[in-house]
């Protein structure tokens, strides 16, 4: 394996492993609102459900090739500029 794959792993490790602590710190946060009356069961839910759709999308853009990231970048671009010209 070649050293800049290597790398390229690692940080992909790297950063799915700061994102899992940033999602697991926000749980944190919504479990003690929860558990101090600020949430209901299903506000306290809901939120933790959209924690973990954010985890699952950084963990796939983590993942993408540089390839597949312009890809996205470029219909990002293009949805933008669709949507100044309406």
């Amino acid at each position: 394996m070649e050293l800049a794959e290597r790398l390229s792993e690692l940080a992909q490790a790297l950063s799915q492993a700061s994102a899992a602590v940033g999602i697991l710190e926000a749980i944190e946060e919504v479990l003690d609102d929860y558990q101090d009356g600020e949430l209901s069961l299903e506000e306290a839910m809901e939120e933790i459900q959209g924690l973990v759709e954010e985890f699952q999308a950084v963990r796939a853009l983590s993942e993408m090739t540089p390839e597949e990231l312009m890809a996205l970048a470029e219909e990002e671009e293009e949805g933008e500029e669709g949507g100044l010209r309406s």
